[in-house]
């Protein structure tokens, strides 16, 4: 009882500590004022509210921001991060994976680890009497919301439940009327994101007004792309910026595509290799994972780790990996254009369809496809359950091969 009253004590002095994480970002304080009437804190009904995006310019990133503002104010808050990868999709069991969802969800609300439920009314049992703030990030499946946040009546007076996500359709499946719309920053705050990540502050050092300004332009108004461009330039004098703009001038028409294009092409090879693992197979792990099953080949995986981050192209945070959902479908698509017509020939395959295809048009192609990827097939199955269906076509396609003969 003493060791549990600590562990309160201490996380409640952590959790009420003051955050720094976001004195460098731009434009926050104007995104709250738009969404304060969405959220109507004086009021004492429930409230779901979801902000919505396209990908890459800035959802996430509000909803924390919101939550680090106003979780002092309720009696419980969680911030339940990128639901889409690290929680379980809907399966054929549907039951199943609403009561994992449920778990998950009130384990972390409540803190308490080794919770059991064993039906759907839990949630609403523990917390309709309780003020919450919630913050579901990046949903997918209206499964997900079904599972967590049912109906207003799951939760007590004053609650407040966000939910971001890329598909409005889904908003309004749930019956969610209050949405925030996302918005493309302004001129001058699309400078100063980009001069953050290429300064380390919101305006350009002396002599650099101009290439900074130009640059901006080029690289278009989604924080993504500012983000990437921006690191990349850093560090530069005034020489290489003018040396790289006739290339930025050629290769960039403000869309997020050709930026994320001319950052990549800059990379190493080794680099590119590591950046196409992380986006094919091992998004969202942490760190010690992603180095395990990269290739043995690799010189020094740390350093191509710390390089795709210094360049903006994935995050660290507490040991963990990230890649934005853009950069991982980049990613995707470089490797899909290795060979768009016959999958096997790709530097990685994992489309359980395409795997299929090629392991029963030839099963020995499979050594070929597993060793000329960069992961070995023992890992990928222990990575991503598509891989489970890798093996098994494998299988069946050999003993079909068997029979034949």
């Amino acid at each position: 009882m003493i060791e549990r009253i600590v562990i309160d004590v201490s996380n409640e002095l952590i959790s009420s500590a003051p955050s720094s994480d976001f004195d460098g970002l731009v434009g926050m304080r104007a995104h709250m004022e738009k969404i304060e009437p969405f959220l109507d804190l004086d009021s004492n009904k429930v409230r779901m509210i979801g902000i919505w995006d396209p990908s890459g310019i800035g959802k996430s990133t509000i909803a924390r921001f919101l939550f680090e503002e106003c979780s002092h104010e309720f009696q419980l808050s969680v911030f339940m991060e990128n639901i889409k990868r690290r929680y379980p999709r809907l399966c054929h069991d549907e039951y199943s994976t609403k009561l994992q969802l449920q778990k998950e969800f009130l384990s972390q609300i409540i803190n308490q680890d080794d919770i059991k439920i064993h039906h759907l009314g839990v949630v609403k049992d523990r917390l309709k009497y309780k003020r919450v703030l919630i913050v579901f990030d990046d949903v997918d499946q209206l499964v997900q919301l079904d599972a967590m946040a049912k109906e207003n009546g799951w939760f007590g007076p004053g609650s407040r439940i966000i939910i971001t996500t890329q598909d409005k359709r889904l908003l309004n499946a749930h019956g969610i009327k209050h949405i925030y719309e996302v918005g493309l920053p302004s001129d001058d705050e699309a400078l100063e994101i980009f001069c953050m990540y290429a300064f380390g502050q919101k305006s350009p050092f002396d002599g650099f007004e101009n290439l900074a300004l130009e640059v901006t332009k080029l690289s278009g108004k989604i924080p993504l792309g500012l983000k990437v461009m921006g690191a990349y330039f850093r560090g530069m004098s005034k020489h290489e910026w003018k040396k790289e703009l006739p290339r930025l001038r050629n290769s960039l028409d403000g869309e997020i595509e050709s930026i994320l294009k001319f950052s990549y092409d800059a990379l190493r090879e080794e680099d590119k290799d590591v950046y196409l693992c992380i986006a094919w197979f091992i998004n969202n792990e942490w760190i010690e994972k992603v180095e395990e099953h990269l290739p043995k080949n690799f010189v020094d995986v740390s350093q191509g780790l710390h390089i795709l981050a210094e360049k903006s192209l994935i995050s660290i945070s507490w040991g963990y990996i990230w890649m934005h959902d853009l950069l991982a479908h980049f990613g995707r698509k470089i490797v899909r254009k290795q060979s768009i017509h016959e999958p096997g020939k790709r530097q990685h395959l994992v489309d359980a369809g395409e795997t299929c295809q090629v392991l029963e048009n030839d099963a020995t192609v499979s050594f070929h496809i597993n060793h000329s990827s960069s992961v070995p097939l023992q890992n990928l199955i222990k990575t991503n359950f598509t891989y489970v269906s890798y093996a098994f076509c494998w299988l069946r396609s050999f003993i079909l091969k068997l029979k034949k003969k």
